[in-house]
């Protein structure tokens, strides 16, 4: 070894692990980046952690070194940004995992520096995103180009390529590409079945039990949770990655295996959801299901009450819990309880064709935003904000689904109040949006309910004196749908449609309607579309 070469890399401020090894020190605080990812103790002598600054310690923009600003944003991903990507139950794939694949894959180490920097500096306005980070782009520009090129000559790893393109759905929704996120997540599920494929045909041998533990217990879980996000959002479909829910819960071992059980039972009941819609509006039948349909929910309501009497053993088993932290415990708990009281009143509610059915769970509602709100003030960050990325379970799909179901006001307010303070993305679903959204659906349904109850109609002395009365079934929206007319109009009547002008970019929401008609005292299922880009 040359002189040269042995003075760089002396380092008089790394730690005691890297100079007894006699390898060259990152210097990250508290504990440095080359020891912890090859899960090597770490320690600093009390005179050199005084004198030495921490990376973070100085703004990315402030160095004009550009080896430097990567070694700082991959500081502020191993310190920060891991754990708030992925919080306390999985931060051990993204602290220890992530990190040691970066070691010998550029493309991932790209892309995990580009979605630091993305994830310290959220976009919270267009005069913010016009001077988006230009070192993320970069970085970003040059992980997907190896990705690509790695991809042509046929030589990437699958587990690589599904690491990478993990990290490239986080970037695309921190930069607001939804499109694009929803396209890398369908990428994602269709390289998590190549790899279930590959290691299955390599046999009972050591590198595939440990592939096919990383990616059954981490990975796949993190796409169902997208997953679930996009059945909410109707953006994509579960595909391959659905779990059959074969019977009741008899015991949980963990507070993850309590989040992967309820994920589950969430994802099928929206499938169950959906199906009950689509049979009453192709059978033309507003109040009968099948027999199949009646028995799956069945099914699914045991399962769930079989799981929150396993939840609740397991929160009386401190010992499985208490290794995550006093804050994370609680947020994630809430959590849970916030998904399971979603799902009573949704798979409650699923076999009944009109809207008012959710007014008999407005207790429910309430509990979910309370859960909510303890669940966003534990996981809250020293400065009062919500980290701006998760892709662990949030609290946007139970809020949003309150926001939508639940027509008591004060209720209804609460939860869309809650929503903008959420993380800014969870999964690629953006939060402050549908907080927007789910406020025009309000108003627009309450003024639709207000002029139902004009004088001249027959409800009209019954509500008149209420305070804030519930909005009545004719006034309130089924299924959702929202699209932009340069796309196309969806299929079924769209006569509202043919006098707007298709050039400009006009948002419109699609939704059901339940209409009574007096005469025959019978119910249909009516579609109706309505501009978003006025005020209501």
């Amino acid at each position: 070894m040359s002189a040269g070469t042995s003075r760089s890399l002396k380092s008089r401020a790394g730690c005691k692990t890297c100079k007894i090894r006699r390898v060259k020190c990152g210097e990250e605080k508290p504990h440095c980046v080359r020891c912890t990812s090859t899960g090597r103790t770490c320690e600093y002598s009390d005179t050199n952690n005084a004198r030495a600054l921490s990376l973070l310690d100085q703004r990315l923009s402030l160095s004009p070194n550009t080896v430097w600003r990567e070694r700082r944003a991959f500081a502020y991903y191993f310190q920060c940004a891991a754990q708030y990507v992925g919080g306390e139950l999985d931060v051990d794939f993204w602290r220890t995992v992530v990190p040691q694949v970066c070691r010998t894959e550029p493309a991932v180490w790209d892309a995990i520096i580009a979605m630091s920097v993305l994830i310290e500096n959220p976009e919270h306005s267009q005069q913010q995103q016009r001077r988006r980070p230009q070192d993320a782009l970069a970085w970003y520009a040059r992980s997907v180009s190896a990705v690509r090129q790695r991809l042509e000559r046929g030589g990437l790893d699958l587990l690589v390529g599904l690491i990478s393109c993990t990290l490239f759905i986080c970037i695309e929704s921190l930069q607001g590409g939804i499109e694009a996120a929803v396209r890398l997540y369908g990428q994602g599920v269709r390289l998590i079945l190549a790899l279930r494929a590959q290691i299955a045909g390599r046999g009972v041998s050591g590198s595939a039990i440990n592939a096919a533990s990383l990616l059954e217990e981490t990975i796949v879980p993190i796409f169902t949770r997208m997953g679930m996000l996009a059945l909410a959002t109707s953006t994509a479909p579960a595909g391959g990655l659905r779990q059959d829910i074969k019977g009741p819960t008899a015991f949980l071992s963990s507070l993850k295996a309590a989040r992967e059980t309820i994920v589950a039972l969430a994802n099928e009941a929206q499938i169950l959801q959906t199906a009950c819609n689509d049979y009453r509006q192709r059978e033309s039948s507003f109040w009968r299901l099948s027999p199949e349909l009646i028995d799956r929910q069945k099914i699914l309501s045991a399962s769930l009450q079989s799981w929150h009497k396993a939840f609740t053993d397991l929160a009386g088993r401190k010992r499985d819990i208490l290794s995550l932290s006093p804050s994370s415990m609680v947020s994630t708990s809430a959590l849970l309880l916030a998904y399971y009281e979603m799902l009573v009143v949704s798979l409650a509610t699923c076999v009944s064709p009109l809207q008012t059915a959710t007014d008999a769970y407005i207790p429910r509602f309430q509990t979910i935003v309370d859960q909510c709100r303890i669940a966003l003030d534990a996981s809250m960050r020293p400065d009062g904000t919500q980290p701006p990325l998760s892709l662990d379970v949030g609290v946007s799909l139970p809020l949003w689904f309150t926001s939508l179901r639940c027509r008591e006001p004060q209720i209804r307010r609460a939860a869309l109040a809650l929503l903008r303070r959420a993380p800014l993305v969870q999964g690629f679903y953006q939060c402050i949006p549908a907080a927007s959204l789910g406020e025009r659906i309000m108003a627009l349904e309450e003024r639709h309910g207000k002029s139902m109850r004009l004088p001249g109609n027959n409800d009209n002395n019954d509500n008149n004196d209420r305070p804030d009365p519930l909005i009545p079934e004719e006034a309130r929206f089924g299924p959702l749908d929202v699209f932009w007319l340069r796309d196309g109009c969806p299929p079924g009547p769209n006569e509202e449609l043919v006098n707007w002008d298709r050039s400009r970019d006009q948002s419109f929401l699609r939704y059901s309607r339940n209409k009574h008609d007096p005469a025959s005292g019978t119910w249909q299922t009516v579609y109706e579309c309505v501009c978003l880009d006025f005020e209501v």
